[in-house]
């Protein structure tokens, strides 16, 4: 290869290389709540857990925030479960939205830590800040038949969404086996709910 196309091919190499590196995030939508906050929540996994339908109380937020909360309560030879759902879209935009969400996480910080049986970690990839709030007893196994409880709360753009799972299995045949996929029940629903959301 000639020295002057080599050098044309450097050149190229370098500003894909910068354009790259530069890349801006892509922007949060425009998220949007088109009816009642339990119509953004998908029931179905902890349905087929309980084998229960899931009874649905949906709720309004204060004047002046767009959203709603969803609390779906599920009962049944399965198992028992509680799946709460909080969407707040805010009308001023994200500082708004940061506020509510630093709020929330010091609230639950105050609750966690040495001599509780909470813990507060924070989740990446999820929206522009995310963290999980986790109650157990660590010094005792896990296991699906005792209470579980997982809170994730996001915050993306304008949007800040909790969604809490909590319950116990009366039949341990078909729930998830390990913590993890138990917490990876109540992260689908954060997802599907996000996705819903999105116009």
């Amino acid at each position: 290869m000639p020295a002057s196309s080599r050098g044309a091919l450097a050149v190229t190499l370098a500003a894909v290389l910068v354009a790259g590196c530069s890349a801006e995030p892509e922007p949060p939508p425009a998220y949007r709540l088109g009816s009642d906050a339990c119509g953004a929540v998908n029931p179905a996994d902890f349905e087929a857990l309980t084998r229960a339908t899931a009874s649905k109380t949906p709720s309004n937020l204060v004047p002046g925030l767009s959203g709603g909360s969803c609390k779906m309560e599920f009962d049944g030879s399965g198992g028992y479960a509680t799946l709460s759902t909080f969407i707040a879209i805010h009308p001023s935009g994200e500082p708004a939205a940061k506020a509510m969400y630093d709020d929330f996480r010091k609230g639950d910080g105050e609750r966690s830590g040495p001599g509780t049986d909470i813990t507060l970690s924070d989740v990446e990839g999820l929206g522009s800040a995310a963290y999980l709030y986790r109650q157990h007893d660590d010094k005792k196994p896990w296991t699906v038949d005792e209470l579980w409880l997982y809170k994730y709360n996001v915050r993306h753009g304008s949007l800040v969404l909790t969604v809490s799972g909590s319950g116990y299995a009366r039949e341990a045949a078909g729930w998830p086996s390990t913590e993890e996929d138990m917490k990876a029940k109540v992260r689908k629903s954060v997802d599907e709910t996000m996705k819903a959301l999105k116009p």
